[in-house]
């Protein structure tokens, strides 16, 4: 095979578009810069504008257009039908009912719907309970929607804090756009009446996008992205650390950064509780390199968009590569001398992180099929264009 070459630019964050797309239904004077064409923001565009009108407002498989959306929707007086996918609703939701009923919104789930009866948000006497031992995304939305509030919102985060580093982007996040949120000896409070004192704001590109174009410079070429951004509250921009660790030729200049063809990947040992979403295209990283590997801290990647231990561990026989599972993650044999397939199918079940890692390991040679590719455009719709396959 050729050289891989992409030179250009990331399309912005789903995670922080969708964030910001709540902020601006409070505030429509705010100026939002950037793009993203992925399902996910698409689906909150085309909710938020239904938001005042009649009929369901559809989320299709976005958890944080979901989760975010049921929350803003519930500020409003009436009755509020959410539809999503079968599949998004099996994902965990009790934290997310448990949430709006302490919010006095009568709230259930029922044939692909999330049915609600809002009168706006109760204050309550005590500080709310957030569960984040399922996901860190029902935090996120509370504190997401506690602009324009006649009360004072107290709140406590209880259990696991799985993906708190999502959340802490949350909060640096409106504190950004001018929201006040002070910490108490029981966990959070934001005053009544919070309002933005920022009308532009510029939504940065998505990194876990970044990081399976970076991972493909790493494995096949050169990849130039030149809208990198010098600092950023992502989680997953981690990854920087995790290239350094595993031998990957890189660097950063400004807001370029180049990656190239790192024949002498290194093996590395990595907890992954705070950015499970590395973890596929990680793990193909991982397969070519030399030594074994171990991923590890995130048992929630079995509640992802597919079970993504048993996806990747799916990828990984149909390639070849020796591995383990474990119940958090992988122990990866890597092998940077791997005997190309030819022929075969994988089945990403519906994941578009799963096809991301499945078109790395096309791009490095073997050649098999992917059903389902346009999966991918939940996030990144642009890929197939970015890394020269055809689907």
């Amino acid at each position: 095979m050729g050289k891989f070459h992409f030179q250009g630019e990331i399309p912005g964050s789903k995670s922080v578009f969708n964030r910001a797309l709540i902020v601006k239904s409070y505030f429509p004077q705010l100026i939002l810069y950037g793009n993203s064409e992925c399902d996910d923001v698409r689906f909150m565009r085309q909710g938020l504008a239904q938001l005042s009108g009649e009929g369901s407002i559809d989320c299709g498989e976005g958890g944080t257009t979901f989760r975010f959306m049921a929350l803003r929707a519930s500020r409003q007086k009436g009755f509020h039908e959410l539809l999503a996918t079968a599949r998004l609703l099996q994902r965990p939701q009790q934290g997310l009912l448990d949430l709006l009923h302490q919010l006095g919104i009568t709230a259930r789930i029922m044939d692909q719907k999330l049915v609600m009866e809002s009168q706006g948000w109760k204050k309550t006497s005590r500080p709310l309970l957030v569960n984040t031992s399922e996901s860190s995304q029902y935090a996120s939305a509370l504190v997401l929607n506690a602009w324009l509030l006649d009360f004072d919102l107290e709140f406590t985060l209880v259990g696991d804090k799985v993906s708190e580093s999502y959340f802490l982007l949350t909060l640096e996040m409106l504190k950004s756009l001018g929201m006040r949120i002070e910490k108490t000896p029981q966990g959070f409070l934001i005053p009544a009446g919070q309002k933005i004192d920022k009308f532009e704001w510029t939504v940065e590109p998505d990194i876990s996008s970044t990081f399976t174009m970076a991972a493909a410079g790493a494995l096949a070429g050169e990849v130039i992205l030149e809208n990198f951004p010098e600092k950023s509250a992502q989680p997953d921009l981690v990854f920087l650390e995790i290239f350094k660790k595993m031998n990957v030729d890189f660097f950063v200049e400004g807001s370029q950064l180049t990656v190239n063809n790192s024949p002498s990947l290194q093996a590395v040992d990595w907890d992954l509780f705070q950015s499970p979403d590395l973890f596929p295209v990680l793990a193909v990283l991982c397969s070519w390199a030399q030594g074994v590997s171990k991923l590890h801290g995130a048992p929630h990647l079995a509640l992802k968009e597919s079970h993504r231990i048993q996806k990747v561990s799916d990828l990984l026989k149909l390639v070849g590569v020796d591995h383990e599972v474990l119940p958090d993650g992988m122990i990866i044999h890597g092998n940077p001398n791997q005997s190309l397939v030819h022929g075969g199918r994988f089945y990403p079940d519906k994941d578009h992180r799963m096809v991301m890692a499945a078109a790395l390991m096309k791009l490095k040679g073997h050649e098999f099929q992917i059903e389902e590719p346009q999966a991918i455009n939940k996030s990144f719709p642009e890929f197939w264009g970015m890394i020269g396959l055809a689907p």
